[in-house]
C-alpha cells in the first residue's frame, strides 16, 4: 500500500504476465500428467473357475512363491493380490498365465 501497488484479487493478471507465470502452470501439468503414469502394478485374482481350481493353485503357488497351503488359502480368498510391484510387463505376462488355466485377474 506504501508504495501504491495493490494485491488485491484483480491486479494479479498484469504481474502474471509480466513474469511469464502462465508458461510455468502448462509445463507444470504436462509434468504431473506424466507423473500419473503408472509404473508398478498389483496383480489381482478377481476370481476362478471351479474345474480349474488345482491349476489356478499351482500357477498361484510359483508366482507368489507360497506353500501349498498357503496358495490355496490365498486362491480360495479371491478377490485377493497375488504379487505387488510388477512392471506392465512382468504383470501382463502373469496375468496370460493365470487366465489361460481359468482365473479371471485384473491388473491394479
Amino acid at each position: 500500500d506504501t508504495l501504491g501497488i495493490d494485491f488485491g484479487p484483480g491486479n494479479h493478471d498484469t504481474m502474471d504476465v509480466g513474469l511469464g507465470v502462465a508458461d510455468d502452470d502448462d509445463e507444470g501439468a504436462s509434468a504431473a500428467e506424466q507423473e500419473n503414469v503408472k509404473t508398478k502394478f498389483e496383480l489381482k485374482l478377481v476370481s476362478f473357475d471351479a474345474k480349474t481350481k488345482i491349476k489356478i493353485i499351482k500357477e498361484v503357488r510359483a508366482i507368489a512363491g507360497l506353500g501349498l497351503k498357503e496358495a490355496k488359502e490365498m486362491v480360495e480368498s479371491a478377490p485377493k493380490i497375488v504379487k505387488k510391484d510388477l512392471s506392465q510387463e512382468e504383470a501382463d505376462e502373469l496375468k496370460t498365465k493365470l487366465e489361460d488355466v481359468g482365473a479371471t485377474i485384473e491388473l491394479v
